[in-house]
């Protein structure tokens, strides 16, 4: 008995979550930001840290930038989830996970966890996968969702001009399944968490620029950029933020 409980233990995931790295895009350039530069440095990072799995959290940027940025990925086991910027038709391609209905959705598990991928390039979630979602709740496993846009409501100017269209629907759904339910986002170029319900959400910090949370305008800081060590274990997940300048 002992030994089983030793080996549960055992069980975790350690992966890095990277979002909004904007590459190829006129506005970071306009706000002296080189991506590109911040990338190299993420993946470098990443290598000294020996983390080989990567999920990205959309925004790849233009799509002349899409066979650099997977070419530089291409030693990492990687999960994509799209952003407002990307297009799946663009990065298709690309991807080992195909899909004939023109999103980017889709499930993995394990012994413990449920993870859901979402597709918000459109700035909503779509009626198909509203109704996949749905379903996949029903499961008896603690559900991880990996979505662009944040949910909850966050206190700051770009949650008012950006948010998810459809997103008070999207809240009462995960609300009404009563699952333990941990989401991580980008989209917002901040680091936030917050606990509503059975809802914990967590926002990383964009590979680019960060947009400065408590302001009463959109202000950009132009000087620092990361990304977020997930780890997963049975009992619980647990984040460490990794920060540049």
């Amino acid at each position: 008995m002992t030994e089983c409980k030793s080996k549960e233990k055992l069980f975790m995931k350690r992966i890095a979550f990277l979002t909004d790295i904007h590459l190829g895009e006129q506005f970071p350039e306009d706000n002296n930001v080189n991506p590109q530069e911040n990338f190299k440095r993420i993946i470098e990072d990443l290598s000294n840290r020996n983390i080989n799995e990567i999920i990205f959290g959309g925004d790849i940027g233009d799509a002349n930038s899409h066979n650099y940025f997977f070419d530089s990925l291409k030693d990492f086991s990687i999960n994509l989830i799209l952003g407002n910027h990307d297009k799946y038709l663009k990065v298709q391609k690309h991807l080992s996970k195909q899909s004939n209905r023109n999103e980017l959705y889709y499930n993995t598990e394990d012994k413990y966890y449920k993870y859901l991928f979402l597709d918000t390039s459109s700035e909503e979630l779509s009626n198909n996968q509203i109704e996949w979602l749905q379903q996949e709740l029903k499961t008896e496993k603690q559900v991880i969702i990996f979505i662009h846009h944040p949910i909850i409501e966050i206190e700051t100017p770009v949650d008012k001009l950006y948010p998810l269209k459809n997103r008070e629907l999207i809240k009462s759904i995960l609300i009404k399944s009563k699952k333990t339910i941990t989401i991580f986002c980008g989209h917002y170029h901040m680091n936030d968490e917050r606990i509503y319900q059975n809802i914990r959400q967590i926002v990383t910090q964009a590979l680019s620029y960060q947009i400065i949370k408590n302001t009463n305008n959109l202000e950009i800081d132009n000087l620092n950029f990361g990304y977020r060590i997930i780890e997963i274990k049975s009992e619980n997940i647990a984040t460490e933020l990794i920060n540049f300048n």
